[in-house]
């Protein structure tokens, strides 16, 4: 589903006013709505004699999201469109996962949506296993994507004593490695053409531990496996797999959240607060960052420099202009962090972060 959204490519678009047109849709009969977001929007630049031009920009790309929905009606899933008009740029996205319903203007793409979407929603490798065979998937919580399957056709434990059963056992062990390195190599190369964070394993007890032992470093950090029943059902396997990714995502947040409180205890590199965090990640400083997924906090965007800043000042802190505009702050950190290559961890709210800021970040370097 995310595969032609560039968050990247989408950060990197911006204008110095109020001249683009976000929509986010999340079904045909939220289309009605539409028309009273825009009164709505119209409203607030009507109030302010100084934002003609962007009156008009806004209802140029009104229009244009008419003439595409009049052309392309919407019949099913959710939809999020992009217009600018000053920049001749247009883009949809059609989603297969609900959003809220959304009318952003702003000086650039509203991309905390899809950020978050994208997250919540990331590849996941899963091998569902017996020694009989393996499944291999890449998935999403919302859709299965292509599937490999490797025949094992292990033979189970002999009871005869003796020579032969020890032979025969070797033999036994031998197929059994060779069977898991078939397995670990289709994972190693589905990881040079696919991006996932997450290996899930549910199967036999034995060949999962076979597996688990012959991983690389770099894939073994990635994974949670679970000795499961095969004969159970889809169903059954199907709750599992899900039970065991919530389980993986949440103890991945807590841990991110746990490696930057201790950093920042320790005076290292964690930083807590929206204002350290902004600041960072302006300077490129950010690797990692984790936020409550509720988390709500305005700024300032100055029409004449560009400067981003905290609260709702009346005047810019860095030209002292009073042409400022109300932009999202962790919409416009989550672009920055794009930019760099930092990555942003959307979590249900954990209590001892909501105490200490509600955001924070873990940094590649200090220059302070």
């Amino acid at each position: 589903m995310f595969a032609n959204i560039d968050l990247k490519q989408l950060s990197e678009i911006s204008t110095t006013d109020k001249t683009f047109l976000s929509l986010y849709i999340s079904n045909p009969g939220s289309l009605h709505n539409l028309e009273r977001n825009f009164k709505q929007i119209r409203r607030v630049l009507k109030s302010n004699k100084t934002e003609k031009d962007e009156r008009e920009h806004f209802e140029e790309n009104v229009n244009a999201v008419r003439k595409y929905l009049e052309k392309n009606p919407l019949q099913s899933g959710s939809l999020c469109i992009f217009s600018c008009w000053g920049l001749d740029f247009f883009r949809v996205y059609n989603l297969t996962v609900p959003v809220k319903d959304l009318v952003w203007f702003d000086s650039s793409p509203y991309i905390r949506p899809l950020a978050e979407l994208k997250e919540e929603y990331e590849n996941v490798a899963v091998v569902i296993a017996d020694n009989k065979k393996a499944r291999i998937f890449l998935i999403s919580l919302a859709t299965a994507g292509p599937k490999t399957t490797i025949e094992g056709n292990i033979k189970n434990h002999v009871r005869k004593g003796g020579w032969s059963q020890q032979r025969y056992e070797r033999r036994r062990d031998k197929q059994l490695l060779l069977y898991s390195r078939e397995i670990v190599n289709a994972l190693i190369e589905l990881d040079k053409t696919e991006e996932f964070r997450r290996i899930i394993l549910v199967g036999g007890k034995e060949i999962l531990q076979i597996l688990y032992d012959n991983l690389p470093k770099h894939l073994e950090e990635r994974v949670r496996e679970k000795a499961i029943d095969l004969h159970r059902g889809n169903q059954i396997i199907n709750k599992e797999i899900m039970e065991l990714f919530f389980e993986q995502e949440r103890q991945s947040e807590q841990n991110l959240w746990e490696k930057i409180r201790t950093e920042y205890l320790r005076g290292g590199l964690g930083i807590i607060g929206i204002e350290n965090v902004l600041y960072a990640v302006k300077s490129g400083q950010v690797e990692e960052i984790i936020v409550n997924r509720d988390y709500q906090q305005t700024g300032n965007r100055c029409r004449v420099c560009e400067n981003l800043q905290l609260g709702n000042m009346n005047v810019c802190s860095k030209c002292g202009s009073e042409s400022l505009f109300t932009v999202d702050l962790v919409n416009e950190i989550v672009e920055l962090a794009k930019q760099s290559g930092a990555s942003v961890d959307f979590c249900d709210t954990i209590k001892t972060l909501e105490e200490a800021g509600e955001i924070a970040a873990f940094l590649r370097y200090k220059n302070w």
